[in-house]
């Protein structure tokens, strides 16, 4: 058995953010020894939240009033690799300890707000960070309030991306000698989860709710059928000719009401009320049924609770069944998104009593301590001498709309040369509005720092430049429909006999093996078909998230399975195929709600309306007050209804608009939105990363240009091909 990324490195999770445990638990997955200090309270013996993250690791429970504790967990730290934080919620001796040990490789803190900024250090839960920074406005119905997603989206993604900073991190320590500390903040990525909202903004325009509507598709919306809900989403009048087909209206078809997407949207109640009259006389499964066979993007909204025996992440051996020490009870969880079927990247599915692993953990240290040993060379901020994690790998991109191009965005801001492949009428991405100077601001934001290719991958000139391409790269990822490489010659074995050392990484809706094959996968079908819009729901009925969560997901874990895997092949010499689900990635974020009891649902917090917006109230404060405040809100401003909240001892926060996000200093300060200009004068708005490595921190590269013809002797000009026997490449960023 090969060994994983991580194998013998020792972790040390003392945060006490659930963002902490959740990338704790990803880390073990990859093959880390993690350590999870947890603080001793006989009351209430493991926080909730870390349930469903704590199987894999060991549990060392401490008191910071107790030195014999105090001295063990300096031991722990000291002799560990990556030490985990949170310092915006943790107790003050967890800093200290950590102050007090020599410096660590990595040293990741989670926090709300980051360590920078004129919003540091304010320790403000997930859904706060929902309302702050613009995603509860873009979530909720067209005449409701703003609607808060039913799962930690920000504290859970920035767990993933903590993960991957982490990983990066690491190599760094490993290759180059450096530590660094890496600063997450779920505001920062609550920022970056905003791209198809930020572009309307810089474009001029403003953002709305849609409920589960699309800005550019109709029919799409869910559906209440006689047994359930069914999410339906179509993009084209061939959709909707083959709608009136499967309805028994016909006639609509060539209805110039209906005939055309403007003319659809235009009549968005109208379109809605045709379908809905009929999914109402349909079952669920008669509707998918139907839907399905004729092509459409189509689902069941999935309940929660039957999660556990979904047919394709039972199909995909996702669900993990194990016992819970604390409750006594089995619970279900989601395994390991990262792998692929030679390459099982899963922790033992051990959840451990609190504090039972002190002996076990003791006889790790010398060995632990050793592989940490102090690096060559400790730094407090950048440094000249250090090269960009991945510099001198090259990274080929077949990607459209979100996914592949967020992976490909983030590895050419590590320092990874990345080659788009774009078809020749370019990728469709570049149509969508608003634009500027002709081009789409959002196909802008999602890949930055690329260059492009306009290649005809049907035709044989085409096919041959990516043999010759793959042969010089380290990594190739895309998003095609599954199978659409293979069907042009260009397997998973395929690829890898071209180059043993490839990583290819393939993310689609529901994973390359799948139950559903050929089945059309757009992002709400999958937060439907994962259970975020049963645990988003407003007056009984299911909500879709506002941004894209499911296809985020899916290229964050693309993003970490692809920096695991070089880790890897760093170490064998071998590239690897990786087959990332967005399904998969989506139920990992509701999995924190899938062993709740009926009678034991989360507190909701309240949204108040305000003369001029919303302003949430935090849930856990006094309820009989903050009715009396949501009585006078409609006569007051946010900033009143924000005084008088705070005067009362109720947390709360501004509900802001994605215009108010994009402009605020916090934004601007984390320099989360920055202005790049093309060599023609044109400037854009491009996104930071949320990876803030200190030592080596990610780049913004330059706006992406037009695709340039294929042309041999430019490509091998431009250093992409290497003559005409292409002889594979020696990366300069691999170990002698």
């Amino acid at each position: 058995m090969t060994p994983a990324p991580l194998a013998g490195v020792l972790v040390a999770e003392l945060g006490e953010r659930p963002g902490v445990s959740a990338c704790g638990c990803l880390l073990a997955q990859l093959g880390a020894t993690v350590v999870m200090i947890e603080l001793r309270s006989p009351g209430a013996p493991r926080n909730a939240g870390k349930t469903p993250f704590a199987y894999g690791k060991y549990s060392v429970c401490w008191d910071p009033s107790n030195p014999g504790d105090c001295a063990f967990v300096r031991e722990i730290v000291d002799a560990a690799s990556i030490v985990l934080l949170s310092t915006d919620v943790d107790t003050a001796s967890a800093a200290e300890i950590v102050a007090r040990c020599r410096q660590r490789p990595v040293v990741c803190d989670i926090t709300a707000t980051g360590a920078t900024g004129p919003l540091a250090g304010q320790a403000l839960s997930d859904a706060m960070i929902q309302a702050l920074c613009g995603i509860m406005d873009t979530t909720g119905l067209a005449d409701g309030p703003p609607v808060e997603i039913g799962i930690p989206v920000a504290e859970l993604s920035t767990a993933i991306y903590a993960a991957a900073a982490v990983v990066t991190a690491w190599r760094v320590w490993r290759t180059q000698g450096i530590a660094q500390k890496v600063d997450m903040a779920l505001y920062d990525v609550a920022v970056n989860s905003l791209t198809t909202f930020l572009p309307g903004h810089f474009g001029g325009g403003s953002t709305s709710r849609l409920g589960n509507g699309h800005s550019m598709g109709v029919p799409w919306n869910a559906y209440a059928a006689a047994d359930g809900w069914v999410l339906l989403c179509s993009t084209a009048d061939a959709h909707w000719q083959k709608i009136c087909a499967i309805i028994g209206r016909p006639e609509l078809a060539g209805d110039a009401r209906f005939s055309r997407i403007a003319s659809r949207v235009a009549r968005r109640s109208e379109v809605d009320l045709i379908v809905s009259n009929w999914v109402s006389t349909q079952s669920v499964a008669e509707c998918i049924d139907k839907l399905g066979r004729a092509g459409m993007a189509c689902g069941e909204i999935v309940e929660i609770r039957d999660l556990p025996g979904q047919t394709n992440l039972v199909h995909r051996r996702k669900i993990v069944r194990t016992h819970d020490p604390v409750t006594g009870h089995t619970v279900t969880l989601i395994g390991s998104v990262l792998g692929a079927p030679d390459w099982p990247l899963t922790a033992p599915a051990r959840i451990p009593a609190p504090d039972s692993d002190r002996e076990r953990v003791r006889a790790l240290l010398p060995a632990a301590s050793s592989a940490a040993a102090e690096p060559v060379s400790s730094v407090t901020g950048k440094t000249s001498s250090a090269r960009m994690p991945l510099a001198g790998m090259r990274v080929i991109e077949i990607g459209q709309f979100t996914t592949a191009p967020l992976v490909g965005r983030h590895l050419a801001m590590l320092g990874a040369e990345v080659v788009k492949i774009e078809p020749p009428e370019g990728e469709a991405a570049r149509t969508w509005s608003p634009h500027r100077a002709g081009m789409s601001l959002f196909f802008m934001m999602s890949n930055s720092g690329k260059r492009s290719l306009a290649v005809d991958l049907r035709s044989d000139e085409g096919r041959q430049l990516l043999r010759d391409l793959v042969a010089n790269a380290d990594v190739l990822v895309e998003n095609l429909k599954p199978g659409s490489l293979a069907r042009l010659g260009f397997s998973p074995a395929t690829l890898l006999a071209i180059n043993p050392r490839l990583i290819y990484c393939a993310i689609c809706g529901f994973g390359a093996d799948s139950a559903y094959a050929g089945k059309p996968a757009f992002d709400t079908v999958v937060q439907a078909m994962s259970g975020i819009m049963d645990a988003t729901r407003y007056r009984g009925m299911p909500l879709k998230a506002g941004i894209s969560i499911a296809d985020i997901c899916g290229g964050q874990f693309g993003l970490l399975a692809i920096l695991a895997a070089l880790e890897h092949r760093d170490t064998t010499g071998q590239g690897r195929y990786l087959d990332i689900s967005m399904q998969d990635a989506a139920a990992w974020l509701t999995q924190t709600a899938w062993n709740r009891k009926p009678e034991q649902p989360l507190p909701r917090n309240t949204p108040l309306r305000c003369r001029d917006g919303y302003v949430l109230a935090q849930a856990h404060c006094d309820q009989s007050r903050i009715n009396d405040i949501a009585r006078q809100a409609p006569e007051l401003s946010r900033d009143a209804v924000t005084d008088t909240c705070l005067r009362s001892g109720i947390a709360c926060v501004p509900v802001q608009t994605v215009a108010e996000i994009a402009n605020h200093p916090h934004t601007c300060a984390r320099e989360l939105i920055m202005h790049r200009a093309t060599p023609e004068g044109i400037t854009w708005e491009l996104l930071g990363s949320p990876l803030r490595l200190n030592a080596t921190p990610p780049a913004i590269g330059a706006p992406i240009g037009k695709p340039a013809k294929p042309e041999r002797t430019y490509l091998i000009e431009q250093g992409l091909l290497q003559g005409t026997d292409c002889p594979a490449r020696r990366s300069t960023s691999r170990l002698a």
